[in-house]
């Protein structure tokens, strides 16, 4: 089917459509409404014949000329660049001229058919030999005129149109073998020589995830060597070349088993490489000149060109000949065969371009000529696999018949089934029609898998040496083919062991239920304080997280550009409910939020570090008395971690003027505050020492100063006692920052104490949290083990300038937070639970099992599950038919369920049912009637209602 490709105003072009008519079939129209397309006008019938334009090619000389396929990408570009009115675009009496222009060569895209269209590469030869055609006909002498009036403008545009074409198409045609992995698929063919043949011997294992995924996990390269793995899987020769020692007998071979075994290595990046430049390329063929003095219509002569600059297509002509070299020189190297591709000495961009063009021409040769000569060797070796096996199969055969043709004394003469009865016997020639049906499948199914029904190659390998066509010739139909097998290959999950991305972790139902326990306790205290739920993307804009973490912002997933807004994922909460607040005229808000952030940290999995977890965090915001939304944040937080079974707890607090004031005394140039503020952050993960070396020697700070800040940082404890010693001392002398933050300070140790929570609170001058939107009071609670601190599970402070950066200028937020790291409280949470019951976090999920005494009772057991449900009485029964009762009983055992209900033939007709303690083992007949209520008078507590009723308690 003809594929029609528009071209015209408001209209971009991909490299898909280019190629499609520039390289096969398709067809050029022009795109527009009726009053801006060339109204009735057809070149076609009006002006030019196909009969012309093919007696005008033939008189031009061939010599330099581009191929058809460059010639025809050349005129499309131009035609586009025309008819989006880019020269004299603004001059309306020229615009018909214009899409007339772009008719006329449309039209000469369409006519020429074979290989007859070939223009030079030249700009000025180009648009000469194209005069020509087009003068070849004479109604088309309005349209020459026109042309000849801006031809520089043309010529100037051509200078770029020509070698964009060019790598464009180039590059889209070996983006067909790279992007979809085909060429990796076709190399796999070079493996499997490569195993079998003893000289080469090569290793299979250096194609295996863990030297692609773990050790070196550069996406190309992992892609590739899953397409390599799924196509040598079941190979004879991978298993066996497992154990077998390298042999390689000469240089020679040594190259080519080198080779072979990195392919991934320089297949992917080369992939990688081509897929960049083609967004690059589609982009830059979207993009036109535009006209200077167009608007002097009395003389258009004077009107110019304003050109666009070619350092884009000269880069781009550069990385992609350079991965067209690479991957040249592999398949070369791979066949045994020289592996100089070419000259590299181009100077123009044009001439770099169609360098580039002929080694994609020489590469798709080179690998069609590689995988006639993989297909051959194959399918030789499985032609004299199969005549091995047969030879062994007719020896079995002819050894099986003599031994049949003996005549057995025993039975001799007698019927086999003497004695048997009617059913006996066709019950034994039932079985026997079945083997022999097994047996025939099985030999049909080998006979159908090619080559005599044997394979010794990979499966992946054999179903593309069928797909190829004899000459190797790689056409877009058969890369498509190739792709779809490599597809269902993949999709096999065959291609590597399944694995979750790092630093993320699955829940298993027992664990989801730890976590509900967490959340429904967090949610309490958060509502509890009269605070609203709000929600906000997972993903923000880049600019809107970027520079508010400090060192920290590199953590920060950027998402995929994909032609859009720059994206990144939400690193924490905070950020996003300043962007909110800013975009919400919300005023004064007391808020909570759940949801997960991500960070691209180092995880440590066993202390409940991941890259992606939740934040449940909690902030007030707007206008309060000093430090009183300070104080409730603090309250906030010691509530839920004594509320969560997670131990003993400490929550240490500082400010950030107190801190700055600590570098400022001591001698710390303003512009590394943050920095060494970092460093100082790190104080309880490492000795003094070790974050005074890394002040001086990493983050260039004078000694001197380092000990000056060392006598401060080492200092923390009781609250009231540190604020006594710090006041009585004058350690900070009538520095302004110093005493507003210690008037901070013991007002919210007042509040704090007025509220019963200054015990959990320890004065913690080393505390620095490394975020820079910080502006007053931080604090971060740990998880104590004695005097030891294991972790931290939360933190937050004051942020007062952050919701400003969104604003406008001169209006100030100021805010307050605290957030919770859930996911080390699960891990708490799990350790304990594990302690408690033995190595087991097994809870029961529903507090009744719906069981039968006897068959065919699932009604009855869906009525009383339902009579349960509707009481809000977590229960479920078995969906099994008819389940064994004893396997029932020991399945709610298993599960720690607390009650059974029974019900057999008999309860059922009298409307009862029987009732199992498990754990007090005790069993009792109940009305149905009265179900619920014995269950409720048992302790069986309604769904939802678990924390009330423990209040009640």
């Amino acid at each position: 089917m003809t594929r029609t490709v528009l071209i015209g105003k408001s209209r971009r072009i991909t490299l898909e459509e280019l190629e499609a008519v520039a390289a096969q079939d398709g067809k050029l129209e022009i795109h527009g409404s009726a009053d801006e397309t060339c109204g009735s006008f057809d070149p076609a019938q009006e002006m030019m014949s196909t009969d012309s334009i093919e007696a005008a090619l033939q008189d031009l000389s061939v010599e330099d000329n581009m191929s058809t396929a460059n010639t025809k990408s050349a005129l499309i570009l131009l035609a586009n660049f025309i008819a989006q009115n880019r020269i004299m675009g603004g001059i309306p009496d020229k615009r018909q001229l214009n899409l007339s222009c772009t008719a006329v060569i449309a039209h000469i895209v369409n006519s020429c058919s074979g290989s007859s269209l070939k223009l030079p590469s030249s700009s000025d030869a180009f648009f000469f030999k194209l005069m020509k055609i087009i003068s070849s006909s004479p109604s088309c002498t309005p349209i020459v005129n026109h042309l000849n009036s801006i031809s520089k403008l043309v010529v100037s545009a051509l200078d770029r149109i020509i070698p964009l074409s060019i790598i464009a198409l180039s590059t889209y045609q070996i983006g067909c073998l790279t992007k979809s992995t085909v060429i990796d698929a076709l190399a796999a063919l070079s493996i499997e020589r490569g195993m079998a043949l003893e000289n080469i011997n090569v290793d299979p294992s250096l194609f295996q995830d863990s030297n692609y995924d773990l050790k070196r996990p550069h996406r190309g390269m992992m892609a590739s060597a899953s397409v390599l793995r799924v196509c040598i899987q079941s190979s004879k020769f991978a298993e066996q070349n497992k154990t077998i020692e390298s042999n390689v007998s000469s240089t020679r071979s040594a190259i080519i088993k080198a080779s072979i075994e990195s392919i991934p290595a320089y297949h992917g990046p080369a992939a990688d490489v081509i897929a960049t430049s083609l967004k690059i390329l589609e982009l830059e063929c979207n993009c036109f000149e535009s006209m200077e003095n167009s608007n002097k219509h009395d003389n258009v002569t004077k009107a110019s060109l304003a050109k666009m600059n070619p350092t884009i297509i000269s880069m781009t002509c550069q990385t992609v000949e350079n991965a067209v070299r690479i991957l040249l020189e592999g398949c070369l190297t791979r066949m045994g065969e020289s592996t100089d591709p070419g000259d590299k000495s181009s100077t123009s961009i044009t001439n770099l371009a169609l360098d580039t063009s002929n080694m994609v021409t020489k590469l798709y040769e080179s690998i069609g000529k590689e995988a006639v000569f993989n297909r051959a060797f194959i399918l030789d070796q499985n032609k004299i696999a199969a005549e091995v096996i047969k030879k062994k199969a007719d020896e079995k055969a002819a050894k099986a018949a003599a031994h049949n043709s003996k005549p057995d004394a025993a039975t001799s003469g007698k019927d086999e089934f003497e004695g048997m009865t009617e059913a006996q016997k066709k019950k034994i020639l039932k079985k026997r029609a079945e083997k022999e049906a097994k047996a025939a499948k099985k030999k049909k199914a080998k006979s159908s898998s090619g080559a005599g029904g044997v394979s010794i190659f990979g499966a992946g390998s054999l179903a593309i040496v069928n797909s190829l066509n004899i000459d190797g010739s790689l056409t877009s139909a058969k890369i498509a083919e190739i792709e779809e097998i490599i597809g269902k290959l993949l999709s096999g999950g065959v291609q590597r062991k399944p694995k979750i991305a790092k630093g993320t972790r699955d829940y298993l139902p027992e664990q989801m239920m730890i976590r509900d326990q967490a959340f429904q306790i967090i949610r309490r205290v958060f509502k509890s304080h009269g605070a609203v739920e709000i929600d906000t993307p997972v993903f923000e804009l880049k600019d809107t997280l970027t520079g508010k973490y400090g060192e920290d912002s590199k953590l920060i997933y950027d998402l995929a550009d994909q032609g859009g807004e720059l994206l990144a994922l939400r690193y924490d909460l905070t950020v996003p409910f300043a962007r909110f607040l800013s975009l919400n005229a919300v005023g004064n808000i007391k808020r909570f939020h759940i949801g997960k952030v991500y960070r691209r940290d180092q995880p440590q999995l066993s202390k409940g570090r991941y890259r992606e977890f939740y934040q449940c965090d909690f902030d007030i915001a707007g206008t309060y008395g000093r430090m009183v939304p300070d104080a409730e944040c603090l309250c906030v937080a010691t509530e839920i971690l004594s509320s969560l079974p997670i131990g003993n707890f400490g929550i240490k607090l500082n400010h950030r003027r107190l801190l700055d004031a600590i570098l400022d005394l001591s001698g710390v140039p303003a512009d590394k505050f943050r920095t060494i503020c970092s460093a100082v952050d790190k104080l309880d993960k490492e000795p003094w020492s070790e974050v005074k070396r890394e002040m001086v020697e990493d983050k260039g700070l004078a000694e001197d100063v380092a000990d000056k800040i060392g006598v401060f940082v080492v200092q923390k404890g009781e609250p009231w006692t540190m604020y006594k010693s710090l006041m009585e001392n004058a350690v900070f002398g009538k520095h302004k920052g110093a005493l507003d933050a210690l008037e901070d300070l013991r007002t919210v140790f007042e509040y704090l104490e007025a509220m019963g929570k200054l015990q959990y609170i320890s004065f913690d001058l080393s505390l620095a949290r490394g975020l820079d939107y910080y502006t007053g009071i931080i604090y971060e609670a740990v998880c104590m083990n004695g005097n030891t601190q294991v972790g931290s599970i939360g933190g937050g402070g004051r942020y007062d300038n952050l919701v400003s950066m969104f604003q406008e200028a001169g209006k100030v937020t100021p805010c307050v937070g605290v957030s919770i790291g859930i996911e080390r409280v699960f891990t708490l949470m799990e350790e304990r639970l594990r302690q408690e019951q033995g190595g087991s976090i097994k809870q029961p999920n529903v507090n009744v099992l719906v069981a039968q005494a006897g068959e065919n009772m699932m009604v009855e057991r869906m009525k009383l599950s339902k009579l349960l449900w509707d009481a809000k009485i977590s229960a479920e029964f078995n969906q099994q038919e008819n389940p064994k009762l004893k396997y029932e009983i020991a399945n709610a055992l298993e599960r720690e369920i607390p009650f059974m209900v029974v019900i057999g033939e008999d309860e059922a007709k009298e409307m009862k049912c029987n009732i199992k303690d498990l754990k007090a083992r005790t069993e009792e007949t109940v009305n149905q009637s009265e179900l619920v209520a014995t269950l409720r008078s048992k302790g069986v507590i309604p769904v939802g209602c678990e924390f009330a009723a423990e209040m009640m308690k």
